[in-house]
């Protein structure tokens, strides 16, 4: 019997330990799989499988591991993401935490505060350098709202490293993940001040042009406007008013179509009619139309055209072009015998068009200026030389809108030289022709 009982449990302990072996076996097993990069699969288990309850309780784990994980991802994904969307973004934007340290900092940040390290976990203030933004930050905590501010800087990089203007907005975070956070917006806004400034000083210079002729044709009109019982106007006080009442309202005719032409030249690439025509063509056309003006300035005109230049663009706009730079040269300058030359080559896929005269030139003073709407830098001369002073404003918008650019280079006294370069169509290259230089 006790033989019996010994064997017994004997063999309850071999089982016990076989089951215990199993079971350790079955935990490095699961232990194993949770170590590895990869989520586990279900099927992976092999002597979990023999315990159920053990197989069971790995399956639970497993699930969850991959419920977290499938959630981390999401997650991940959700937060490259939205880095991506604010990475677009033109304006800086910076997120810091209750202790005004940031925790996340978009490409346009980077770029307006460049640095060496990583903007993550440093101090506001060491990343931009400039206690207004962290004022406007503390700022909006106190009053626990919107807040806004403006600071000057310096562009640190580029072709451009002007003063610009910045906007500077914070506000508190309304998620409590990070305390007292905050996000922080700055903005460049020196162009749209810039623009606003144009359209003021636009507004008051064309309510300026426009009033003087209204004011002499109005009074004009008071004179000529006799009742019944008062004395006819005669014919000599005709003869003086209407021409003079017709002249300023052809030049009132005038600005209106400058303006409008601007207007349409603005924002509005679009509206611009393509076709394909010779530069040569259009210049000679546009000197053409001169002649009267010309003659009667004595001026001499020597085209260099070389080439067969084919333009794809708006024949009208460019037109204008060449009427207006010739017309201001010839205009600006009240001595006679002006030599006015006109020269077009061609360089690296684009057209140069320069159109030279050796009259009295443009004070340094007024390069900067002289596309501006109604700027006159002859101002002492406003009752000789007319026009509308809008004339270089709409050469410089209609070259522009075919992807092209301007300059002007003066020695005032010797050489004025409006400098145009606009790219060539792709698809034709200018040829050398038998078209020579002529006056």
């Amino acid at each position: 019997m006790q033989t019996t009982l010994i064997v017994i449990l004997a063999a309850l302990a071999a089982y016990l330990g076989w089951r215990y072996w199993g079971l350790l076996r079955a935990l490095r097993e699961v232990n194993e799989l949770l170590r590895r990069e990869s989520l586990p699969k279900p099927s992976d288990l092999k002597s979990a499988t023999d315990s159920k309850a053990l197989a069971d309780l790995s399956r639970s784990v497993f699930d969850s591991i991959a419920e977290a994980s499938l959630t981390r991802d999401l997650e991940a994904t959700q937060r490259r993401f939205l880095e991506a969307l604010l990475n677009e973004i033109d304006d800086a934007l910076l997120i810091v935490d209750q202790h005004s340290e940031v925790r996340f900092s978009n490409r346009a940040a980077r770029k307006l505060f460049p640095s060496e390290l990583s903007h993550l976990g440093r101090p506001l203030i060491e990343v931009c350098l400039d206690h207004r933004i962290v004022d406007t930050v503390r700022l909006s905590w106190e009053l626990d709202a919107k807040t806004q501010d403006r600071f000057n800087r310096r562009a640190q990089g580029g072709e451009d490293r002007g003063e610009h203007i910045y906007l500077v907005e914070a506000e508190p975070l309304a998620s409590n993940d990070l305390g007292q956070g905050a996000w922080v917006l700055i903005r460049n806004i020196t162009l749209q001040l810039e623009t606003e400034r144009i359209r003021r000083d636009f507004v008051a210079n064309a309510s300026h042009e426009l009033r003087t002729p209204l004011s002499i044709i109005s009074g004009y009109l008071e004179m000529l406007d006799v009742g019944d019982d008062e004395a006819q106007v005669d014919q000599e006080t005709l003869k003086r008013c209407v021409p003079t009442m017709r002249k300023h309202a052809d030049r009132l005719g005038r600005i209106v179509d400058d303006m409008l032409t601007i207007s349409k030249l603005e924002g509005h690439e679009e509206l611009l009619n393509r076709e394909t025509f010779d530069l040569g063509d259009c210049i000679r056309e546009s000197i053409e139309h001169l002649t009267p003006l010309i003659e009667n300035k004595h001026a001499r005109i020597h085209l260099e055209l070389p080439l067969e230049a084919t333009m794809i663009g708006d024949r009208f706009y460019w037109d204008q072009v060449f009427f207006n730079l010739v017309e201001n040269a010839l205009k600006q300058n009240l001595e006679p015998g002006l030599n006015v030359t006109v020269r077009l080559t061609s360089d690296q896929g684009r057209y140069r068009i320069e159109i030279i005269d050796d009259g009295v030139g443009i004070p340094a003073a007024d390069l900067p200026h002289i596309f501006k709407r109604f700027y006159r830098v002859q101002k002492d001369h406003s009752q000789i030389i007319k026009g509308t002073g809008l004339g270089l404003s709409i050469v410089k918008r209609a070259v522009e809108a075919h992807h092209g650019n301007i300059k002007v280079q003066s020695r005032p006294g010797k050489e004025t030289a409006f400098i145009i370069e606009v790219p060539q169509p792709p698809a034709r290259k200018p040829t050398a022709s038998n078209h020579a230089g002529k006056e």
